[in-house]
Order: structure tokens, then sequence, then C-alpha cells
């Protein structure tokens, strides 16, 4: 299940690999990104603090070594332009991060080869710095990231062997008893962030994969939370041998409610037994080791109602009556097992592309459906309205139980927010809707939009009434009044191929 404005999400085989592609490209560039904060931050505060001792001059300026930290500075930012600009394959993602690095670590032993007399003792700090900069962002093995960071080693002890002395201030040499000891410190100094660098990748790539090994429910791998609610959340999933879009709820472990674990289970029971084309779907259930309740179900490509309306406005009158006649024949055959969803309202009613079919109605989010063969032991305990004030019954508000009629109310709400853009009654509040719901007669549609035809108001005033035996007898005499309107058979499936395709076009 899902809800959005913006369809035509296909699961292909290579998703996964192209989804960890752009994961690790986008570390990469915040790699980058951040090589090239700390290269500039050197730059800026190296240039004046040298200005103060020798002033400012055409030599400090040009000096060889500056320029070769422009042009590191440069390259970086070019990459990271680069990077930015297109996407790339794995083995590409590996050569500029390696890159990265190299440029990094090239940029510090050259600058530490022409300036060798003065003693940058820091080099081997900003070296480390790079190193385990890239270990923290970049995901990847310990050992891939020793193997690219240990040749930063050689950056130090390449100009210390090839001068023969290290510089203990500028021009000032170490005595040579101490040379070998002062050689062996830079060493352990750059392989100690060699080292922290390889710890730090196994800690992060080992705690990637738990968390990828901890998205894994049954059969099930959970891509994206899609959405969330009162009853949990729901991913956007697939299972491991079929491919099939899924949709997976579930809910976690430390949820403390046991009451709406049991709400959850009854979802899924209730929901399970139903057949019919315009209502969700469910594929699997189960409950996995760590506790994690959980049920997968037909993964939707549309919208809700009410985000429908609120994107584009109220909906024409063959649509609304479209849409109304399939909810009616998934209430029909719900009803007709014994069971009240009790929460008809906008946003549980989804509006699909299906099987080459546009515009296909689902009715979903059966948490708090009453069985009119038994009674819930959980609904009875809470001892509470259950279900959207702004959508509830009068009778169920009165403290009635729920019936078949109940819904049908609660559908002539949607129904009259369908047309109208508007909903019922002006509430600010959940109070305000109940009082108004009780004793204040609904507002004549065609007061708020003259189009509305006749007939069609007709039709959804009667689902308001107060009385339940002044309704519609049931979903199926519903069905029936709405194909009596003049309205009813001027949607096409031309037309909301046509729709679908505009959204897509301003999407």
């Amino acid at each position: 299940m899902t809800s959005r404005l913006q369809p035509g999400l296909v699961l292909a085989d290579s998703q996964l690999e192209r989804e960890a592609n752009t994961y690790l490209q986008r570390r990469i560039i915040v790699f980058y990104g951040v090589a090239l904060i700390l290269a500039v931050a050197l730059y800026v505060v190296g240039m004046p603090l040298l200005a103060l001792t020798d002033g400012w001059t055409r030599e400090l300026i040009l000096a060889p070594d500056k320029l070769v930290h422009l042009a590191a500075i440069l390259g970086t930012a070019g990459v990271l332009d680069i990077l930015r600009r297109r996407n790339f394959r794995a083995n590409a993602l590996v050569l500029f991060d390696a890159l990265g690095l190299y440029i990094a670590i090239a940029a510090c032993a050259i600058i530490y080869s022409m300036v060798y007399w003065m003693a940058p003792h820091s080099i081997s700090g900003i070296l480390g710095l790079f190193i385990v900069a890239r270990a923290v962002v970049v995901p990847c093995s310990a050992k891939t990231t020793f193997l690219l960071s240990a040749p930063a080693t050689l950056s130090i002890l390449i100009p210390q062997l090839a001068y023969g002395t290290v510089y203990a201030d500028i021009n000032v040499e170490y005595p040579p008893e101490q040379y070998p000891v002062v050689l062996a410190w830079h060493q352990v100094t750059v392989w100690m962030a060699v080292g922290i660098a390889a710890l730090a990748s196994r800690i992060n790539f080992g705690l990637r994969h738990q968390v990828r090994k901890a998205e894994q429910l049954g059969q099930y791998r959970l891509e994206e939370r899609i959405g969330k609610g009162g009853m949990g959340e729901v991913f956007r999933a697939r299972h491991a041998m079929l491919r099939r879009p899924t949709a997976v709820k579930l809910i976690h472990p430390d949820t403390t409610d046991p009451e709406l674990f049991q709400r959850f289970e009854r979802e899924v029971r209730q929901t399970s037994r139903l057949s019919h084309p315009n209502t969700i779907s469910i594929f699997d259930y189960g409950r996995t080791p760590e506790g994690v309740f959980y049920y997968a179900m037909e993964y939707l490509d549309g919208a809700d109602v009410r985000e429908i309306v609120e994107k584009t406005g109220p909906m024409p009158p063959a649509r609304v009556i479209h849409i109304l006649t399939q909810v009616c024949g998934a209430l029909w055959e719900a009803h007709g097992v014994g069971l009240v969803h009790r929460d008809i309202k906008a946003g549980n009613i989804m509006v699909c592309r299906s099987g080459g079919e546009h515009d296909v109605v689902k009715v979903v989010d059966f948490g708090l459906v009453k069985d009119l063969r038994g009674t819930s032991p959980v609904l009875t305990q809470l001892g509470q309205v259950c279900g959207t004030p702004e959508t509830l019954a009068p009778e169920v508000l009165g403290g009635e139980e729920s019936t078949a009629l109940s819904d049908l109310y609660s559908l002539g709400v949607v129904a009259y927010y369908m047309l109208t853009g508007i909903s019922v009654y002006d509430a600010k509040s959940g109070a305000d809707f109940i009082g108004h719901h009780l004793h204040t007669p609904p507002i004549p549609m065609r007061e708020r939009l003259p189009s509305v035809p006749p007939d069609l108001e007709a039709v959804i005033h009667r689902c308001l009434e107060k009385v339940p035996g002044r309704r519609f007898a049931d979903a199926h005499e519903l069905r029936e009044a709405l194909a009596a309107c003049k309205d009813a058979s001027l949607w096409t499936q031309g037309d909301a191929v046509e729709w679908w395709r505009q959204l897509e076009e301003a999407a």
C-alpha cells in the first residue's frame, strides 16, 4: 500500500543494486565535500599565519607549495562537480573513492617534500584527518580501507629517507642519533590513523549490515517507509522469490500497548476474509524472532481521495460516482460476511492504477472493523468510540454500536468532500464535528457548488440522514441509486487514462 501523487514506480530486478550505487555515490560526494572544506580551511588559515611572520609577498602567494595546495582544492572541487552531475556504476565509484583519498595524500606528500626544511610536523595529523574522515563517511570493508590508506605512510617516509634527516624547527635538524626515533614516531602516528580508519570502517560496515538484516522480515526485504499511522508503519518491500511489488505493515516489539497488538492481528484476520477486487489484498502474515508483527499486502500505485482533492480540487460528478460505486462493492462484500469497516474516510479510499486499468479503487485499513457475528473484546475493553470524528455516524457518536448503515453515513461524508472539496461541517476540533454530526443538518451541496447534479446530491444527502432507517438499506441499494444517476456512465476509462497522464506531466 502506498499513498502518493507521483505514480509510476516499478520494481526492477536490479533495483537493489541501483539503490546501493546511489547510496555509495552520495556518501562519496559527502567525502569530497568534507575533503574540500578541510583543504580550503587549511589554506585560508595557513596563509595568514605565514603572512604574519614573512609579510604578504608575491613569493608567498605564488610559492610552488601554495600552487600545489590550490591545485588539490580545484581538483577536488572538479571531481565533486562531476559526481553531482551524473550517476556512475559501482566500478567507477570505487575509483572515485580512491581518487579522492589519493588527491589528499599526493598533495600532502608533494607539499611536505617542497617545504621539508620548515619541519611541518602537522603533516601526519593532516593525513590522518583525511584518512579517518573517509572511513567515517564512505561505507566499505575494513580491508578495503586499510589497503587504500596504507600508502599514506609512504608520503612521509620517502621524503624523510630521501633527505636523510628530520627537522625539529626551521633549518634546525634533530641530532643524528634521534633520526630513527623521530622517523619511527611519524610512522606510528600515520599507522595509528590507518588503524583507526580500518576500525571505523569495520564498525560502520557491520552496523549497516545489521540494519539491512534487521530490515528483512521473513521473505520480504523492506526498502522504503511509505506511511506511518496509529497502527504502525508501512514499508515498500519486495518478496525474495516472487519479485512482486509489496507493502508491509508492521508493529515493532517496543510498543507497550498490548491492545494495539490485538488490533493489529484482528486487522489481518478480518481483511484476509475479504476477496473483493476493490478491497486491498493480504498476501502474508507473520512475526519475526525479534517480536516484530507484520503482514504483507499488495502495493498500490496511486493516491488516496484526500490527497487527490487537496492537490487537484473537487472531482467531477461522473468520477465521484465511479469511485463510490467501487467502494460500495467492497462494503457489500464486507457487510455480507458480517464486517463493518468503522473508519471509512477519504484517507482510507485509494484510487490506483492496477492491471492496466486506471481509477481502480481500493478500500484499505480495516484496523477498526467490527464483526457483526460476535463482539470484539479489545474494542469492548477500550470503552470508547473508535474511528475518525470527521466522518462518524451520529448513532455511533451517541454511543450505539456501529452497523453497515454507519459505514454508509461515513461514505456520504466522503462523497460530499469529493464533490465540493469541503467537509460537510466547518469544524476546528473533534468535539465540534461530534456536535454537528449529532445535531446539525448538512448544508445542501448545491449551495456550496451549484454545478452538483440534483440526483447525485439527493443520493448523498440520503446517506447523511441522522436516523439510520432513512438511509439506503445497504451498500447494494446505494450502488443501484448511484447507477441510476444521469452522470453514472460519463466517466470512461479514457477519461481516467488522460487524468493520470496529466498528473504525471505535472509531477
